[in-house]
């Protein structure tokens, strides 16, 4: 987190996967748009939802049907099509600050921050 604050991001992190979705679910509800313009969410969170199950909520919402997400995860993930079928991109751990940032600046385009 610090390392992309670092690189002036801004970075807002949530205890578990229902602060997450309660958080995007509340950002615009009636303009139906977002100022977010990234999530990164790993694969095992705490609490009962998985990383892909938290993917899988977002994508429901049609307002963030087009969110960058990268998904982070240490375990070998082998189902590669859900991913792209979900649209997201792929970081296994460990990875470097420069994976990350320039992951980050390739999903997000001219949004991203620097």
């Amino acid at each position: 987190m610090l390392v992309l604050q670092d690189e002036d991001y801004e970075v807002i992190a949530y205890p578990d996967a229902e602060a997450c979705l309660d958080a995007l679910r509340i950002e615009a509800p009636t303009s139906k748009t977002t100022s977010i313009d990234l999530l990164i969410v790993d694969w095992r969170l705490n609490g009962t939802m998985s990383g892909i199950e938290v993917i899988k909520c977002v994508r429901s919402v049609p307002y963030l049907a087009e969110l960058p997400i990268i998904l982070t995860t240490a375990a070998t993930f082998t189902d590669i099509e859900s991913l792209r079928d979900l649209q997201v991109s792929l970081l296994e751990k460990p990875f470097s600050v420069d994976e990350i940032i320039s992951l980050i600046k390739r999903v997000t385009g001219p949004l991203a921050s620097s």
